[in-house]
């Protein structure tokens, strides 16, 4: 799995991912079938990425496939079915849905593509989710307002931010916790940023503390898309470690 989130602001788009990669394999013994979980795994997988007209795709959910990362197979599909072709980002999306399905129907894997299009003289932010599995496309930002769209492993950050209510067992009543609204409109690209690397954040270090598979690690992978070009925050690099 993975966790991944796209914050849309005025002033921009922000796309954050981890880089962790875990593997589920199975053992016969006997007539009994065993499922481990989290057997191996790698922190330099790629999840976001930027297309030559600044368009970002990230990815979440089953993040191989036959046995080779899900990543090149999206470079693969921004080379050959995107860059260089005049398509909206509702395209792409579509695009990635028919491209991965051919692969593998039952692909477990979402994708959200997010970027710039021409209306009229003004630039608008058009951002989409897409499900392999599901054979959906999804419109996220349909009235043009500016929130925050997370995907994959959500059940740690989802629990700071949605209604929540205690239980006295003693007289056996709920009480609603107080909740206090994030106003997004309000928000910076700094905020923006600030508040997609909080989640990565919140989402990994929560992970280290539970009892539970780690699936969401490593580097946080950060892309800013504004209306005039995209450009990387944080990006994982090649290197040799002596």
């Amino acid at each position: 799995m993975s966790f991944i989130i796209t914050v849309y602001v005025s002033e921009g788009i922000v796309l954050a991912s981890d880089s962790r990669l875990t593997l589920i394999s199975t053992s016969q013994i006997g007539t009994n079938t065993y499922i481990n979980t989290a057997v191996s795994k790698t922190d330099s997988v790629y999840k976001t990425f930027l297309t030559e007209k600044n368009i970002g795709i990230s990815t979440c959910g089953d993040g191989s496939i036959r046995g080779v990362p899900i990543a090149g197979f999206i470079q693969s599909f921004i080379a050959d079915e995107v860059n260089g072709e005049d398509i909206t980002i509702a395209g792409i999306a579509t695009k990635l849905v028919d491209y991965f399905r051919q692969l593998d129907p039952n692909l477990n894997t979402n994708f959200v593509v997010a970027g710039y299009e021409n209306h009229e003289k003004t630039r608008n932010q058009v951002i989409y989710q897409a499900s392999v599995k599901n054979n959906t496309v999804h419109h996220i930002n349909k009235n043009d307002e500016h929130g925050a769209h997370w995907s994959g492993e959500i059940d740690i950050f989802y629990r700071l931010l949605k209604p929540m209510w205690t239980y006295d067992e003693v007289t056996a009543t709920y009480t609603k916790l107080d909740q206090y609204e994030i106003q997004f409109a309000y928000f910076t690209l700094q905020d923006a940023i600030d508040f997609a690397v909080f989640a990565m954040r919140t989402t990994i270090d929560g992970m280290r503390f539970q009892v539970r598979n780690k699936t969401v690690g490593g580097p946080i992978d950060v892309l800013v898309i504004k209306p005039e070009g995209g450009f990387w925050m944080s990006q994982k690099e090649l290197s040799v470690k002596l």
